[in-house]
């Protein structure tokens, strides 16, 4: 625009009729020239207008060439002057537009509207950099409609598209960050939701932004909260002070509560202003402080009533808490030691003694990591009223820093405990005075028995040839069989020493074992030593029955077989029926007499508690990697409250005169319980299983009960099968061995 203010279209029309009134008008010459100087005048503002133009000014032929161009067109696309840019291009679509389809689309939009405005196409410039042109161009025909050429006037709007396409990309980069937010987002105008991303969408469980867009913001609002959300944005509305961030309860579309947390601000979008507001979901934060809440009053109502003294310090050595059993404990109350100063001092009023647990607190603290409990630690504890108790500590120490200790007042236990080693030390000392007398009388015993069994027999040997044999043969065989029961007591002595031997000796190997142990983890053993302890376990060994030096490898079938055809033997008086199952070549490695001991022991058990019309089944089979010896007798069980006790030793299923009397291998002979120690101990010692399981008969629950020893006598059953409802099943579980090539 010229200083005029009239456009380059307003002036061209002018000229256009001031040449018109030149041809066309006959006047005077003075009038003639008036027109001609208003002419030159018009042309003259129309050339400064076109030649100062910030627009680019062109006009271009039909065959796509530039006819005329201002300097600002040269200059939008960077040649020197216009002269250089009608010279240098000479196909306009083809040298300067990018996608050369866009000048034919524009050529196309001409010829069919006659004039194009705001046509946006990417030109190149002469260094071939790219630039948006806007361009405004018509058509020019002349009289008869013939198309002269093109007109109009280009942009360089670059800088606008830039500006335009960095808007774009940041409304893009917002508009996906809101979408994928983890929180719900709103934009809220009036009351109501403009927008709401999908976040927003799925914390009120709706399907669709347009379920709530539209809708007033007590769509999602619970009824215990809505008119607190009412309020709140009313006084938005009227400009009034609301915090930035609240909570309040919200409602999904389900019915269901959550918490919401909301933070608010003020944005304008298009000319207005609007509320942009985050929701976040803080229902599980709400029901984890609800539930530490309820964990800190059951924490605090635990400690309150807890058996012990507990106190609470922190880091700057301040008592914050103290719970009632600690003032039951001690009398002090936290006013009497508000830190842990004082109550060293008060506590441990010897200041030797005093230093020592000082010194063990510290040490303690100093390799004791946060959340770690501390070693447990006794100390003796002077009370408010000057009563000392032995009290074990047992400190933790928190991440803040803070120590939790708790009291345990162990006094009457340590007394209790003392008195109990002193009970102890006591009954050891009778133990082996009883121990060493029982020996001294059963070897002194067997010298006199063997005297009066001689003499005896040399009596019968005399007497039987006399008249006076018939008068004393009771006496004499009444003689003879106390004293045989004097020679098996005797017998059973022995037994019982070297039972008692073998497993003192074993528990003492066991702890010398330990104790190698303990004292390899100080040092190396000095040869000398090694030597000596070497010798103790060798001497200790003459003790134990077995050796794995005697390991081999044994058939546990064929074993079994040949163990169960003599104890067959033994007890042909019993009317038993023995049944015998399994597999050959099940090897186990286990010392013959070892398995000896075990195969009869058991055998021998079940036939003594099994009544005769009665049977027992001897089973070997493999599970797995293990061999199972299985002997399962019909016999009478054992009572529940015995069973804990069988592996025990010297126990007795029955203890009366009537199954005192009895030989072995009869019904109700029983034992002394000392083969099920040994086995026992034999399975600790070389590694193998023994269990059992047992039905008692439920005809005799109690063991004061007496079986008749004799199916067929029994009052309560009418057949065999009746019996075998109850029993006993021993079970040996080996490691299978390997039978050598």
């Amino acid at each position: 625009m010229g200083t005029t203010g009239k456009t380059k279209d307003d002036l061209l029309r002018e000229i256009s009729g001031l040449r018109e009134c030149i041809v066309k008008l006959e006047k005077t010459g003075e009038e003639r020239q008036n027109v001609e100087r208003a002419l030159r005048q018009a042309e003259e503002k129309y050339h400064n207008i076109y030649e100062n133009a910030t627009e680019g000014i062109f006009q271009a032929s039909v065959d796509g060439r530039f006819i005329s161009a201002n300097p600002s067109l040269a200059r939008i696309h960077g040649y020197d002057s216009p002269e250089d840019l009608v010279q240098s291009v000479s196909n306009i679509a083809r040298q300067l537009y990018v996608n050369p389809a866009d000048g034919f689309t524009l050529i196309d939009q001409l010829h069919r509207h006659g004039a194009v405005q705001n046509y946006e196409v990417r030109m190149y410039r002469k260094d071939r950099s790219l630039q948006w042109i806007l361009i405004n161009v018509r058509e020019v025909r002349d009289d008869r409609g013939t198309l002269l050429y093109y007109e109009g006037t280009m942009q360089d709007i670059t800088q606008r598209k830039k500006v335009e396409a960095a808007l774009i990309e940041s409304e893009e980069r917002y508009r996906t960050a809101i979408e994928h937010s983890n929180d719900g987002v709103a934009i809220i105008h009036e009351n109501k939701h403009q927008y709401v991303n999908k976040r927003f969408v799925e914390m009120f469980e709706y399907d669709s932004p347009d379920d709530i867009i539209g809708k007033p913001v007590t769509i999602v609002a619970h009824p215990d909260d809505k008119e607190k959300l009412i309020d709140i944005n009313n006084r938005r509305q009227r400009n009034e002070r609301v915090p930035s961030r609240y909570e309040f309860k919200g409602i999904t579309k389900t019915g269901r509560a959550i918490f919401v947390e909301v933070s608010a601000a003020v944005i304008p979008s298009r000319g207005i202003f609007v509320y942009l507001v985050y929701l976040r979901d803080i229902t599980g934060r709400k029901e984890a402080e609800e539930t530490l809440r309820n964990e800190r009053n059951r924490f605090r109502t635990l400690v309150d009533n807890a058996p012990l003294g507990i106190t609470m310090i922190d880091a700057q050595g301040v008592l914050t808490y103290i719970n009632p059993k600690f003032k039951e404990l001690f009398g002090y109350d936290i006013n009497d030691v508000p830190n842990g100063r004082e109550w060293f001092k008060r506590a441990f009023p010897d200041p030797i003694y005093r230093k020592k647990v000082i010194a063990t607190w510290i040490n303690d603290v100093k390799y004791a990591g946060h959340g770690h409990k501390f070693v447990s630690r006794t100390f003796d504890v002077t009370c408010k009223d000057g009563a000392v108790k032995t009290v074990n500590f047992i400190p933790v120490q928190l991440a803040t820093g803070e120590h939790i200790t708790t009291f345990e007042d162990i006094t009457e236990r340590i007394q209790a405990h003392e008195a109990l080693i002193r009970s102890h030390n006591e009954l050891e000392k009778l133990n082996r005075a009883k121990t060493k007398a029982v020996n001294h009388i059963s070897h002194e015993l067997k010298t006199p028995l063997s005297v009066i069994q001689g003499n005896i027999r040399l009596l019968k040997r005399k007497l039987d040839a006399t008249q006076l044999y018939p008068a004393v043969k009771g006496l004499i065989e009444s003689l003879e069989r106390n004293m045989e029961r004097l020679f098996n007591i005797s017998k059973d002595t022995d037994m019982i020493f070297s039972v008692s031997q073998e497993l003192e000796a074993g528990a003492t190997l066991d702890e010398l074992e330990r104790l190698w142990q303990r004292i390899e983890g100080l040092s190396e053993i000095p040869g000398n030593i090694r030597t000596h302890l070497n010798a103790v376990k060798e001497w200790m060994n003459q003790y134990m029955a077995g050796s794995t030096l005697s390991f081999q490898l044994i058939d546990l079938y064929s074993f079994m077989l040949s163990i169960v055809e003599k104890a067959k033997h033994t007890a042909a008086h019993r009317a038993i029926h023995f049944e015998v199952e399994g597999q050959n070549d099940l090897f186990i490695f286990m010392d013959p007499g070892i398995m000896r001991d075990i195969g009869e022991g058991l055998i021998k058990n079940a036939v003594e508690n099994t009544p005769d019309g009665g049977k027992i089944r001897v089973a070997v089979e493999q599970q797995g990697d293990r061999a199972l010896l299985r002997v399962t007798d019909t016999g009478i069980g054992i009572t529940a409250d015995n069973r804990q006790y069988i592996f025990d030793g010297l126990f007795h299923t029955k203890d009366t005169e009537m199954y005192s009397s009895k030989r072995p291998y009869d019904f109700g002979a029983g034992g002394k319980g000392l083969e099920l120690l040994r086995m026992k101990f034999y399975a600790k010692r070389f590694g193998f299983d023994i269990s059992l399981t047992s039905t008692r008969c439920r005809f005799i629950p109690a063991d004061q009960d007496l079986c008749p020893s004799d199916i067929a006598q029994c009052p309560h059953c009418k057949t065999q099968e009746d019996c075998y409802q109850s029993g006993t099943t021993f079970t040996v579980s080996f490691p299978v061995g390997r039978k050598n090539p």
